[in-house]
C-alpha cells in the first residue's frame, strides 16, 4: 500500500474515532443499565477501543507488494 494512502486511510479513521467519542454518542451509551453486570457505557467504550486498536494494526501492518511480482 502506498504510504500516500496510508496517511489517508489514518486519518479518515482517527476522524471516525474522534466522532464515535464525541458527546451524542457517548451519551447514548451513559445510562444506568447494565450488561452482564458491566454498565452500558463502559461496555461502548471498552468495544470500541478494542476494534480501533485492531483496525489501526492492519493498516498499519499492510506491506507493498513489490513491482516485480
Amino acid at each position: 500500500m502506498p504510504a500516500r494512502l496510508k496517511k489517508q486511510k489514518l486519518t479518515l479513521f482517527s476522524v471516525l474515532l474522534m466522532l464515535l467519542f464525541t458527546f451524542p454518542l457517548i451519551s447514548v451509551a451513559n445510562r444506568a443499565a447494565v450488561f452482564a453486570g458491566i454498565p452500558v457505557l463502559f461496555l461502548y467504550i471498552f468495544i470500541v477501543w478494542i476494534v480501533a486498536i485492531i483496525i489501526l494494526y492492519r493498516i498499519a501492518e499492510t506491506k507493498q507488494k513489490k513491482t516485480g511480482e
